[in-house]
């Protein structure tokens, strides 16, 4: 799961609330990070 937080993070002034809920996501529940990156971005992670 990080390759994608690395793939979806960005660099240019992240929030740092939004950053460490993305982290805490990651460590608690895998799949809800790319659950939300689909979600984003429109396509599907399986």
């Amino acid at each position: 799961m990080r390759f994608f937080s690395r793939l979806f993070v960005r660099h240019n002034g992240t929030n740092i609330t939004t950053a460490l809920e993305r982290q805490r996501l990651g460590r608690t529940m895998p799949g809800q990070s790319g659950a939300i990156a689909a979600a984003r971005y429109g396509f599907v992670v399986r």
